[in-house]
């Protein structure tokens, strides 16, 4: 059954056919889920962590990285905090797991945090986008079973920066549906110095933007003139910050095939050769959990115009974009796409079938 949307957020709905799971306020209950949330994100955190760091991480907090690795200055930041505080390092001593080494304790606090942040905060989106809190809370699970086959698998590489930027993503999209304006405009530059990914965020807030403008009836050319300030400043939030870090490290040593100072490793000869390598397919299949050929085959159950336009230009531009300067074949470089399509899929599951009343067990079909 369709549902009627509203035009201040493009595609939510303003009436329910029902709740998954109904709404109870039992403290006990409350306790218990966030007990369940909390472990689940630090089983991902400890897996994670005991993978090897692709960085000298010693050498990160010291800022002394290869570029453009040590643009990504916030965690940097938040390792000089916490390197000098006692209880970190008396924690790290008893940690054989993490080799006693506090640098990789953080990175486990860092990713604990940032997860169980990026859940949180889709909870509220998915709420905002179904008027469903109960569903919203246990469809974000998706996002720890996304980071773990994506972050945390055998072999997989870690990086300080890949976990926080899936929060940023998501608190991005969050403050741009709810209309926070100024939560944005305080989140952005932090999400810019954890990684240049961030760009993307503006993106989704354009086409957010112009779907919700478009549905209250303003004109193209009204839209144009309306959302060109926020895209000019994003833009040039973002290229400040980025040409600020490129030459306070301009005397950094490089990644191979970077020029000395350079913002970007350009990387698309080598992703092309890789593309063409059947035994890659899977592998990039595997990207969110192996969900995106479900997300495009059942697009049409999104019913959310924002989040199903969004999907269809952000995570494109993104993967272009990743062409030129990732390497295609490490999956985390596509952390941010989690943000996005847990609430897409959540809109499928919550559009495509309508919970059954609550009553007696049916009886078994002859």
């Amino acid at each position: 059954m369709l549902r009627n949307q509203s035009p201040v957020n493009p595609g939510a709905p303003i009436s329910m056919n029902g709740s998954w799971f109904p709404a109870r306020t039992m403290a006990f209950r409350a306790l218990a889920k966030a007990f369940f949330l909390l472990m689940v994100c630090a089983h991902f955190a400890f897996r994670y962590a005991s993978n090897p760091s692709f960085l000298n991480l010693s050498l990160y907090t010291q800022g002394l990285e290869r570029t453009p690795y040590q643009y990504r200055v916030l965690p940097m930041y938040i390792l000089r905090a916490l390197m000098h505080s006692g209880l970190v390092l008396r924690l790290a001593s008893h940690q054989r797991l993490l080799n006693d080494d506090p640098h990789l304790l953080i990175l486990m606090g860092l990713a604990l945090v940032s997860l169980v942040g990026a859940m949180l905060v889709t909870r509220l989106t998915i709420s905002r986008l179904t008027g469903d809190s109960g569903f919203a809370l246990w469809a974000v699970f998706m996002i720890a079973l996304m980071c773990d086959l994506q972050l945390a698998s055998p072999g997989c590489f870690i990086l300080p920066y890949d976990v926080p930027s899936l929060f940023f993503f998501a608190a991005g999209i969050y403050l741009t549906i709810s209309h926070r304006f100024i939560g944005y405009y305080l989140l952005f530059p932090l999400a810019v110095l954890n990684r240049e990914t961030a760009c993307f965020i503006s993106v989704f807030f354009v086409v957010w933007e112009w779907v919700r403008l478009s549905m209250q009836g303003v004109e193209i050319k009204a839209r144009i003139l309306r959302l060109s300030p926020h895209a000019l400043a994003q833009a040039a939030i973002w290229l400040a910050i980025k040409v600020s870090l490129a030459k306070a490290y301009a005397h950094n040593p490089v990644e191979v095939g970077s020029p000395s100072g350079g913002l970007f490793v350009t990387k698309l000869h080598y992703n092309l050769h890789e593309l063409l390598k059947p035994e890659q397919w899977p592998f990039l299949l595997s990207i969110c959990g192996f969900a995106l050929p479900f997300l495009y085959l059942q697009r049409r159950w999104i019913r959310c115009d924002g989040i199903r336009y969004a999907c269809a230009i952000v995570l494109p531009i993104y993967f272009a974009g990743m062409m030129l300067v990732g390497v295609i074949v490490e999956l985390r470089i596509f952390t941010e796409w989690i943000a996005l399509v847990t609430p897409a899929i959540a809109l499928i599951v919550h559009n495509r079938f309508i919970p059954a009343p609550e009553g007696p067990d049916l009886l078994p079909h002859r």
